[in-house]
């Protein structure tokens, strides 16, 4: 038989673990609600991690229209590089339609594009014409080049960090994008299949714009 002593030693017990609940909780809201006042008044800049900034090398190659285009005549301006070949039966379209979209995008904007070709061999000037003309390209704003085989590797790999070889017949190169600021530094690398990071390039390009 249970004593009154004992009923009433139970409800303390529930009244206690009751109470403990809610001051638990009410310490968990008060926690929350200073974290967000101390993020609206804590305005000190986070601390930047400090990058190397790394520059294009210098090179000389020559469009689609046969005429020398190198680094020093992109000096001063923003601009967007791939690595492509006009032969290439995979990624190489889709790259050059998303390039072709960026230049749509910001046909009113100062911004440039070079396709650099992997497979200069087969890729002469009059096939870089042909090619670009398929794509819509604006042989003032997107340069299409060839060259040097040995030198476009060197560059694309050593210049770029992106990759372009041989792997016996097949062409290997990089589904990526670069953006390159106007004093000539690399700002970033995207993935041209990834529809975030094609949408981060567009953000990038605004802010060097000024947008």
């Amino acid at each position: 038989m249970e004593t009154q002593n004992g009923s009433s030693n139970k409800v303390e017990r529930r009244f206690d673990k009751s109470t403990l609940i809610w001051v638990a909780l009410g310490v968990i809201i008060i926690a929350i609600a200073a974290v967000n006042l101390w993020s609206v008044f804590d305005t000190k800049p986070e601390a930047l991690t400090e990058t190397v900034a790394v520059s294009v090398p210098a090179f000389s190659l020559t469009n689609q229209q046969g005429e020398p285009l190198g680094s020093s005549d992109m000096a001063g301006k923003i601009w967007v590089a791939d690595f492509i070949f006009t032969n290439c039966p995979t990624i190489c379209p889709a790259m050059t339609q998303e390039m072709a979209r960026l230049q749509s995008e910001f046909v009113a904007d100062p911004v440039y594009f070079v396709s650099f070709s992997v497979d200069p061999e087969r890729d002469t000037p009059r096939v870089l014409s042909r090619y670009a003309a398929a794509y819509g390209a604006d042989d003032r704003r997107w340069h299409f080049l060839t060259g040097d085989k040995t030198k476009i590797y060197q560059l694309a790999e050593q210049g770029f960090s992106l990759a372009a070889g041989h792997n016996g017949t097949e062409i290997l190169h990089s589904p990526r994008f670069v953006l390159i600021r106007p004093d000539g530094t690399i700002h970033d690398a995207y993935d041209s299949r990834s529809g975030p990071a094609m949408l981060r390039l567009r953000r990038d390009v605004k802010t060097l714009l000024g947008k």
